[in-house]
């Protein structure tokens, strides 16, 4: 079968390589998908470039350890090449291996949430039977595709860790973005207001429509200002934050007394400076979220609600993302280079089968 794969971390894309490798077998509890489609999404590039390795080399728990572990109990390696690459997308069950979960798998078309070694950019990937979720036939192979990275994460910073209340002002960054506009959307449901911020006006007519309170064009406005006028100098109680460097620090001094701020991307590729009294004298919450290991603190009962809570969202079209572009496996490279394009307005798409 064909796979997008790297045989080492690299920044140069072009590095990644259509190979032929087996097809592989289920072991307990997993499954093995036939793809369809899978998205070219940010988080996918991170295990090209060695991004999360080489964050997680400075964690505490492998601080003079040759081998990186995501969790401090070191059962969950972080994975190195060479592997497939690819985070997830949607594809039907056609072999399990032994337990009840995967057993019942058999057949159905799947959302699968897989990542390296096992990436879901190739034509068969195997995942374990929990990382999987069936979903109806109203909702399209392309937006099952897109079912696990941004909804859930959406879902989960909003609802479980910020607990964002009824009327409060949530300011997010990059607000342009997939999971942006799903943050919109949920503002919407759930009644609090949102401050979207973005580079241009290339989103601004979309967002507004999906029910943006108010929309800041960096380009063109000053960011601080803006947010004191609209909040009547209050500050947003909540925000979050995936770009990093000179924006985020401007976001920490938008926080409201005792406001919360959730960082969970870094896409300028840029740190935070802050002097410290920035988050001492308005008893601001400065707080990291990455998705997998927040996941792997939870209990299997509450997994199963949120999963549940994010299915119905993805039913109703809480969650809908354009899809811009579609390349076949083949064409890994230009499907790159849609995908990286800076002010674009929709996900890129590889076809698997």
């Amino acid at each position: 079968m064909k796979a997008a794969r790297i045989e080492a971390f690299t920044e140069d894309l072009s590095q990644i390589r259509i190979e032929d490798v087996p097809v592989p077998q289920p072991g307990p509890g997993q499954v093995r998908v036939k793809m369809l489609y899978s998205p070219v999404n940010p988080s996918d590039l991170n295990f090209v470039w060695g991004t999360y390795h080489q964050a997680l080399g400075r964690a505490i728990w492998n601080h003079g350890k040759s081998d990186v572990y995501f969790d401090p109990a070191r059962k969950n390696p972080c994975p190195t090449p060479p592997y497939a690459l690819g985070g997830e997308g949607v594809g039907v069950v056609d072999a399990c291996g032994s337990g009840f979960l995967a057993k019942r798998l058999a057949g159905k078309r799947v959302a699968v949430v897989s990542g390296p070694p096992q990436g879901t950019w190739q034509e068969y990937t195997i995942a374990e039977a929990k990382r999987c979720v069936a979903l109806p036939p109203s909702v399209s192979d392309r937006q099952a595709a897109m079912f696990f990275v941004n909804p859930l994460s959406a879902y989960i910073m909003v609802q479980e860790v910020l607990r964002v209340k009824r009327g409060a002002w949530l300011l997010q960054t990059a607000a342009g973005s997939a999971l942006g506009k799903g943050v919109v959307r949920m503002g919407r449901r759930y009644g609090f207001k949102t401050i979207n911020v973005v580079r241009s006006d290339a989103n601004t007519a979309e967002l507004k429509k999906l029910g943006a309170d108010v929309v800041i064009e960096t380009d063109k406005q000053d960011l601080l200002t803006e947010v004191a006028r609209v909040t009547n100098g209050q500050g947003a109680a909540y925000a979050l934050d995936c770009v990093g460097g000179e924006l985020a620090e401007q976001v920490v001094r938008c926080l409201s007394l005792a406001g919360h701020m959730l960082v969970y991307g870094t896409l300028a590729k840029a740190p935070i400076r802050l002097p410290s009294r920035d988050l001492m004298m308005p008893v601001s919450h400065l707080s990291g979220f990455f998705v997998s290991n927040w996941l792997l603190q939870q209990s299997p009962l509450k997994l199963l609600g949120i999963l549940r809570q994010v299915k119905k969202l993805v039913v109703a079209g809480d969650f809908d993302t354009e899809v811009s572009d579609i390349f076949d496996l083949d064409d890994i490279h230009k499907a790159l280079a849609a995908a990286t394009t800076a002010g674009r307005t929709g996900k890129a798409m590889l076809r698997l089968s």
